[in-house]
């Protein structure tokens, strides 16, 4: 299971790093530096292991690391589910020992490889595990399972006390990889936890909880806790306090001032500040129940095509099937399953509030919701095996049935293998050397958030490209943790702040004060309108260079034009049926747009008509939908000049397809009609043209120039 597993990753997995945080998460396992709140020890520790492997760059090695645990948390999804089947076939002899007494093990085998298969290759794990940042959510998973099978284990014969422990220990590691869900998912581990001892059964407790006895409900429970003994509960807490320290890493490497380091966790209330999150304390909705249905939302558009289209929804009945199944066979297993769901679902739901058009950030938190209901459809499986062996006698037809239903597991692999192969995934990668492809030397190039330079701290920092270039993002400026480590590494670019920590204050004077000494450079993404109002910049590449910094004499000419572009790596940037990115590969991709485009209103300002042609041609490849009608009427402008007149028809037809009824449109039609000699049609569209807006000029003027014609060659006319 978890070489097989573990080889489909691997030929799937992302070619470079994913547009998403990964960038970092590489650069902090392999330089070993503090990544954001809450800093993920536990993966950078368990990253930078995987960076000691011979394994191509950093970048793959990350990425491996998440497919080990994805497919270790396979393999345990598959130990779980027999565990749980075995105390649902099995009865307890005096001693509690199980046993299976005449039960068939494919009834053991068939629904635990069923649901472990749908979980390894359903969209979102498999998505996580094929790239570097998904490890973080692939590790999480690995030690939810890892602690349900120990919570299981609890039930068999010499395991009650010593998983207890174990437990607690791996608990409190869970929390240093990401807290968040580890504590979503805690009453399930209670519930299971409560139901391991046999002391007070589980379902009597719950009673008196149900019927408001609270004083006998506190005894039972009390009575329950206590099986596990005093003794044993301080140190479990003290394991689980042991697990947790592993934070503490993050102070030694902060005090070590590595080039990434979030928050600077130096000191026990920095610490403190960087595992609580404070970073991201107010930067969401106001919770509401417009954020909830938000959420709702996202998740159905994540999940109703989660183990493959149709299939999902096969997964979906069979867990409702299963878990009605287990309700009848084990009441107590059924209720932790449906807690466990329960809990992870609200919690979700309900406590996340990203801004509206970012709940696509809430796709990695849903993975526990899809392996629980994998486990509820393993159940589902079991008891459709168990209902046939006895409405079938023959032992073949219902090893018949169990064979399709091991057969349909593996569909999941089929339906989203295409969806989610991201072997040919390059663009955050070329983004970034395309970058340090256009900078001349010692250039600074200004970023305006996590994709432009995510994949410059990767080339940088952990492969050394381009070191004579500098490069930092406008956001991070307002936070002393990380602008004072800059300007410590770079003093040819520092500048006084006072009070004014305004990026607009501190970058503008570090523009003026060093711009004789350096070219700056800024990117197209999410670009401050200050910047470009404060500075003259001329498109360079896909990049914008400041022209009142340091002249490296580079004029803007289709000479260096060609250079530039022609040394780009421009892959296909459009995604496959299911996107396995994010919606900022869209901005990524708009951004080439924008170079073009803006390329091409310089040469066209300056009657560089063949160049501007080619501009508007590239940018409508790149630039997003909402741009088209402006730039094929630019297009067509730029091709009237050259004198193509059937390329201009073609974009203005295009152009009044798209927004119908501009004067302006008809009127360059009937420009584009008079290259091609037709002058019936250009009066027609100037005519048109005037109809729409009398007032139009160039219509008016085109008539002018058809009797001037006409007067002179009646024949043309016709």
């Amino acid at each position: 299971m978890f070489v097989f597993v573990n080889f489909i990753y691997v030929t799937t997995i992302c070619a470079t790093f994913n547009i998403n945080d990964s960038g970092e998460t590489i650069t902090v396992c392999d330089r070993m530096t503090v990544s954001h709140s809450p800093g993920y020890p536990l993966h950078m520790l368990w990253g930078r292991i995987n960076c000691l492997l011979h394994l191509g760059q950093p970048m793959f090695r990350v990425s491996f690391a998440s497919t080990l645990t994805a497919a270790g948390a396979v393999v345990l999804f598959y130990l779980i589910m027999k565990l749980i089947l075995k105390n649902v076939f099995s009865n307890r002899d005096e001693n509690g020992v199980s046993h299976l007494a005449t039960t068939p093990v494919y009834f053991l085998e068939i629904p635990s490889l069923f649901g472990a298969l749908c979980f390894a290759f359903s969209y979102q794990q498999w998505f996580q595990a094929d790239g570097a940042k998904g490890g973080i959510y692939t590790l999480n998973t690995f030690l939810t399972m890892l602690i349900l099978y120990i919570l299981f284990l609890m039930r068999e014969r010499g395991w009650f006390l010593k998983g207890f422990l174990l437990v607690a220990f791996i608990y409190g590691v869970s929390l240093t990889d990401h807290w968040p869900n580890q504590v979503v998912i805690f009453p399930g581990y209670v519930w299971l936890l409560l139901s391991a001892q046999t002391k007070v059964p589980i379902l009597e407790i719950m009673e008196s909880l149900f019927k408001l006895r609270f004083l006998d409900f506190w005894e039972k429970f009390k009575k329950a806790m206590m099986a596990f003994g005093l003794k044993n509960w301080i140190l479990a807490l003290t394991l689980c306090f042991v697990g947790f320290s592993l934070y503490t890493s993050l102070a030694m490497r902060a005090n070590l001032h590595p080039v990434m380091n979030w928050w600077d966790p130096d000191n026990l209330t920095r610490l403190w500040q960087t595992i609580e999150r404070k970073g991201y304390s107010g930067i969401g909705a106001q919770r509401s129940l417009i954020t909830i249905h938000r959420n709702l939302v996202e998740f159905y558009q994540q999940s109703y095509d989660q183990f493959g289209i149709v299939f999902s929804w096969v997964i979906l009945i069979l867990a409702i099937w299963g878990l009605f199944w287990l309700f009848k066979r084990n009441r107590v297993l059924g209720w932790g399953l449906a807690i466990l769901e329960f809990f992870v679902f609200l919690t979700i739901i309900g406590f996340n509030n990203p801004l509206k058009g970012y709940q696509w950030t809430l796709d990695n938190f849903f993975t526990p919701i899809y392996h629980l209901a994998c486990f509820m459809a393993a159940a589902g499986v079991a008891g459709i095996l168990e209902v046939s062996s006895k409405n079938f006698k023959s032992k073949v037809k219902t090893a018949s049935i169990g064979g399709a239903a091991l057969l349909l597991a593996f569909l999941p692999l089929s339906l989203n293998y295409i969806r989610d192969d991201q072997s040919r995934y390059t663009s955050s990668y070329d983004y970034g050397m395309n970058m340090l492809r256009t900078v001349a030397k010692n250039g600074v190039i200004i970023c305006n958030g996590d994709i432009d330079i995510l994949p410059l701290w990767y080339l940088q920092y952990v492969r050394g490209i381009r070191p004579d270039v500098t490069s930092f993002t406008m956001q991070l400026i307002p936070y002393s943790w990380a602008r004072d480590p800059f300007f410590k590494r770079n003093p040819s670019l520092y500048v006084p702040v006072f009070n004014n920590v305004n990026p607009e204050v501190v970058v503008q004077n570090m523009i003026n004060m060093h711009g004789n000494q350096r070219p700056f450079y800024f990117t197209n993404i999410f670009t401050a309108p200050w910047i470009r109002q404060k500075n003259p910049a001329l498109p360079e590449g896909f990049l914008w260079r400041l022209t009142n910094t340091k002249n490296m004499n580079f004029p803007l000419t289709s000479r260096h034009l060609n250079l530039l572009w022609s040394g780009y790596c421009l892959h296909d940037l459009n995604p496959p049926r299911r996107r396995y990115w994010d919606p900022y590969t869209d901005v990524m991709k708009d951004s080439y747009g924008i170079g073009f485009d803006f390329t091409g209103y310089y040469a066209l300002a300056n009657k560089w008509y063949p160049l501007a042609v080619w501009c508007f041609k590239n940018a409508l490849k790149y630039r997003q939908p909402q741009t088209w009608p402006r730039l094929y009427f630019m297009l067509a402008q730029s091709e009237i000049q050259v004198h193509d007149g059937a390329g201009a028809l073609l974009a203005l037809q295009k152009v009044d397809k798209m927004q119908p009824g501009n004067p302006l449109v008809y009127a360059k039609m009937g420009e584009a009609y008079l290259l091609l000699h037709h002058l019936n049609l250009a009066s027609n569209a100037f005519q048109t043209s005037l109809r729409l807006d009398p007032n139009e000029a160039e219509a008016q003027h085109g008539l002018v120039e058809i009797r001037t014609l006409e007067k002179e060659n009646p024949s043309l006319m016709h």
